[in-house]
């Protein structure tokens, strides 16, 4: 991370410029002067490339920073790779400019105005500056000492207060720039501490140290000097050159650590799965069933550490008295507590998930609420409030927090049955009866729920009816409509069948009293004829009627008299 891969081109350039410069300190011919032109020419290139291809890493910024659902991740280590783009431009901007002057002073221009346009050229015309800084071939004063030592390092053996200071003092701002960028609380980078200290050693690979005591002259104790005292014109830009590579170089390098940032830190998962939070299990008829739907992505490899307790400091997030540790198990904590003591209970939690840097990321959660309630099952008979003997009673049995496979139940008299909407109560005596309900625990045990109390009695008598009616007026014709005598169960919720076996039919004709019977529900020719002869005013009976209940008992049932109108 410290400092970028060096090519094996950049690798050869420094080399050669290391031999050239040991070289040029024993004065050897133009033909090293020439050299160091290719070995120039070569870091122009070089730069050129490091430019291009940091262009490249801005591009990807740009491409990440135009989709919406990165933006936000991106938009912090963008905002840095500007800054240090920004900052490695002015950087490189004050070489290029050290480079102008220096050329346009060697090649006869004045020092002092070497800023000027007007000295962009030489005398004849023919090459400007910016041609010769591409091709140092271009230069004349190739071999010129004096012009670069006095511009760079003045008059002072430390070099102090020229031209190589203030680019000294430039790399250092750049370096201290830099990390200022890097150590930003807006950028979370993976092993920060690790990736700063790096660049702090590697210097970025821009080293700007004094070398100290080197056993040499007293010139080659500062940087200064070292860099720029008594070398030619084409040395110095070749140095100058090299040093805009180091700052590329370091350019592509920070840029390339942010980056790689995003992302990095993501958390990693290896498994999804669906998962429903209700607001409560619990609901009340006429209240709303509220639950959160959605997919849940856990890692199976990296388990996160739950803790639970009773009292959660809100202030420094961390527990007062005992907690508990819940196990994990492939990514989910199962936290299983014996529900003791009825009434609200209330628990905080803190998951604790491991990042890529390999710190815990804690996740709090406050107040988790559930009630603890008394065991009660529910009994209610669906269509009365007491059971009869001889037909089958529906029943509901419920019990909050089990579905119906876990409900068993049992009576203490009669029986009672599973049917496909509930349960089945059979009774055949009068009396009162308990209904008992138990649960199957998720443990295998059976636990009771509590019983419920009924009261058990006979069917009531159903009334008999003719024409929908037992007693009254009724008209002749309405009458000989009718077919025989039914039963009906009124005001009763059970769909009973009640069959007429026998009644006779009386009446007085012509002074005389007539009667017939039937040995079913349907009237007879002979009891159709009696009807048939009854006059306006006149009345009949229909008595002696009998019926056959459900339960299998014969009831005498009521006597149904009519007045003709």
């Amino acid at each position: 991370m410290g400092h970028g891969k060096e090519t094996p081109r950049q690798k050869m350039i420094g080399m050669m410029y290391l031999v050239l410069t040991a070289l040029l300190a024993l004065n050897v011919s133009k033909d090293i002067l020439n050299a160091f032109v290719v070995v120039n020419n070569g870091l122009e290139v070089t730069n050129k490339n490091f430019k291009s291809k940091n262009e490249s890493l801005y591009n990807d910024f740009a491409t990440q920073m135009a989709d919406p659902g990165k933006k936000i991740k991106v938009q912090p280590y963008f905002e840095a790779s500007e800054q240090v783009k920004k900052e490695a431009q002015l950087v490189c901007d004050s070489i290029h400019e050290l480079k102008r002057r220096l050329l346009i002073a060697v090649d006869g221009g004045d020092i002092d105005e070497a800023a000027g346009e007007a000295n962009d050229k030489n005398a004849d015309g023919r090459f400007t500056v910016e041609d010769k800084i591409l091709d140092l071939m271009l230069v004349n004063a190739k071999d010129n000492y004096d012009i670069p030592t006095h511009m760079f390092c003045g008059t002072d053996v430390t070099g102090k207060g020229a031209a190589a200071e203030r680019l000294k003092l430039t790399l250092i701002s750049l370096k201290e720039n830099f990390l200022k960028i890097l150590e930003s609380d807006k950028l979370e980078i993976l092993n920060k501490k690790l990736v700063i200290e790096n660049y702090k050693t590697s210097q970025f690979g821009i080293r700007t140290d004094d070398p100290g005591e080197t056993g040499g002259d007293e010139s080659s104790k500062y940087w200064e000097t070292q860099n720029f005292y008594h070398l030619a014109s084409v040395a110095v830009v070749t140095m100058l050159s090299k040093i805009e590579n180091d700052v590329r170089n370091a350019e592509a390098d920070v840029v390339s650590t942010l980056l790689a940032q995003i992302g990095a830190l993501d958390f990693k998962f290896d498994k999804l799965e669906a998962r429903v939070v209700a607001k409560s299990n619990y609901v009340i008829s006429g209240g709303k069933y509220e639950a959160d739907l959605f997919v849940a992505a856990f890692s199976t490899t990296d388990k996160p550490i739950v803790v639970v307790g009773s009292d959660l400091d809100t202030t420094t997030m961390e527990f007062r008295g005992d907690t508990t540790q819940v196990p994990v198990i492939n990514g989910v904590a199962k936290y299983i507590v014996p529900a003791g003591g009825v009434g609200p209970k209330k628990y905080s939690a803190v998951i604790k998930v491991k990042k890529p840097s390999g710190e815990f990321q804690p996740y709090f959660i406050k107040d988790i609420e559930y009630m603890v309630a008394q065991p009660a099952a529910v009994v209610s008979p669906t269509k009365m409030n007491v059971f009869y003997i001889g037909v089958p009673n529906p029943v509901d049995i419920s019990v909050s927090g089990f579905s119906a496979d876990k409900i068993q139940a049992s009576i203490s008299s009669g029986s009672i049955s599973k049917s496909s909407s509930g349960w089945i109560v059979s009774q055949t005596k009068s009396g009162k009866v308990n209904i008992n309900v138990s649960v199957k625990m998720d443990d295998g045990t059976t636990k009771s729920m509590g019983s419920s109390e009924f009261r058990v009695k006979t069917l009531p008598n159903p009334v008999a009816k003719i024409a929908d009616k037992s007693e009254g007026l009724i008209g002749k014709g309405e009458l000989t409509a009718q077919q025989g005598v039914k039963a009906a169960m009124d005001n009763f919720d059970f769909d009973l069948k009640v069959t007429v076996k026998s009644f006779t039919v009386s009446a007085t004709i012509k002074g005389f009293t007539k009667e017939e019977a039937s040995s079913s529900n349907i009237f007879t020719p002979s009891q159709k004829a009696i009807i048939g002869q009854i006059e306006r005013g006149q009345k009949v009976y229909f008595e002696n009627i009998r019926a056959a209940m459900p339960d299998g008992t014969v009831r005498n049932l009521n006597t149904i008299a009519f007045k003709i109108n």
